[in-house]
């Protein structure tokens, strides 16, 4: 169970680390290509706004994949570390499950990172109730 919650952990860190780092340069053709956002047809105020935006989302996203770089001995050994991760990764799996609910049904690879997101905090979390993760 440790092995695998470690396996997860460090998907999950390193997708953060990277779509979080490469979404901050790339916004506006992440945009584009990925979400078909057509921004040459908005106005200016609104596509400086949703770029703004955009990369301010993505730098938490890296932020939040720092942190678990970071404090990555803590997440598995230290109750306080751990709740934080638990709290932010069940934040996105709430946020994604809600939008599903509320907004329709996203491409199939949102669901399937909503998947992996939900599986990461339900082992990192049940690796942590057989004992000490370190």
């Amino acid at each position: 169970m440790q092995s695998l919650a470690r396996i997860f952990f460090w998907g999950y860190t390193l997708m953060l680390v990277v779509i979080g780092a490469s979404g901050m340069l790339v916004a506006g053709w992440e945009l584009t290509t990925v979400f078909a956002v057509d921004l040459a047809t908005m106005g200016e105020p609104q596509r400086a706004t949703l770029l703004n935006q955009y990369r301010f989302l993505k730098a938490l996203e890296l932020a939040f994949g720092l942190f678990c770089l970071t404090y990555r001995r803590d997440i598995f050994g230290e109750p306080r570390a751990r709740c934080l991760f638990l709290a932010g990764v069940s934040a996105g799996v709430v946020a994604r499950g809600g939008s599903w609910m509320v907004d329709g049904t996203p491409h199939a690879i949102f669901l399937i990172f909503m998947a992996l997101e939900l599986a990461t905090g339900a082992l990192v979390w049940l690796a942590s109730r057989r004992g000490r993760l370190t």
